[in-house]
């Protein structure tokens, strides 16, 4: 499947190598900066949404409007920090296709894809019917992430005060009662969007086109400097 992409913000397939059949192995492209979890684990305080950061949100995007384009529409099922790979120009680019999907009308998805503190919470609930929303409420997650360079539900305490086992978050996410923290340095239109995205219910959700058009409204707007590196130590102004 991932042979037929050509997108300039997902990752390239090269080919296949392989000694024997059973050690068939992808090739891809080299993506210089890693991935985009050790680039906001390496990011120095104060944690501001610079225009580097814009655009890794904007280019991570722009690969689900590709994917969600096809006829009928693809499902990629497990959008998270690790899956989103950062070029020598900070650019980024989606990778891990092989819980990729299309969806149609009549089909039913399989459950339990994805990695958890990032699912939507209908894929959690177990429903076979989601579609690519589902990538959308990732979408959401992720935004958070690049907001407060943590892990999703990093600070997610139960009654007592104790971190909250990944089942108890899973459960009160899929119920509505548990979204990932926004910091309040995050810019109002991001945190809306963050929001919108995670909605509990799918319809509403915004498309992803339609957060493109947000996000690149909102970096024009902003004038933060840079305050992060790449994990090289190349300049991402």
């Amino acid at each position: 499947m991932v042979s037929r992409f050509d997108h300039p913000n997902i990752v390239k397939f090269l080919g296949a190598a392989w000694s024997i059949e059973s050690d068939l192995q992808a090739l891809f492209e080299y993506m210089e900066n890693g991935d985009l979890r050790a680039y906001l684990s390496a990011c120095v305080l104060p944690r501001y949404w610079t225009p580097t950061k814009f655009q890794l949100a904007i280019d991570t995007v722009e690969a689900l409007i590709y994917v969600h384009s096809f006829d009928p529409p693809m499902v990629h099922r497990d959008l998270k920090s690790r899956n989103v790979l950062i070029s020598a120009d900070m650019h980024a680019k989606l990778t891990d296709f092989g819980t990729t999907r299309y969806r149609s009308n009549d089909d039913t998805m399989t459950i339990g894809v994805g990695t958890g503190r990032w699912v939507a919470p209908e894929v959690i609930s177990g429903s076979t019917q989601y579609d690519q929303s589902a990538d959308i409420f990732s979408f959401g997650v992720l935004l958070t992430e690049i907001d407060t360079h943590s892990l999703p539900y990093y600070d997610a305490v139960g009654p007592s005060g104790n971190t909250l086992e990944e089942v108890a978050v899973l459960q009160m996410v899929a119920n509505g009662q548990l979204r990932p923290t926004i910091s309040a340095s995050c810019p109002t239109a991001v945190r809306d969007l963050a929001n919108l995205c995670m909605s509990q219910n799918p319809r509403d959700r915004p498309i992803a086109a339609g957060i493109a058009y947000i996000l690149r409204t909102s970096q024009r707007e902003m004038k933060v400097p840079e305050l992060c590196q790449s994990p090289t130590g190349a300049d991402t102004s």
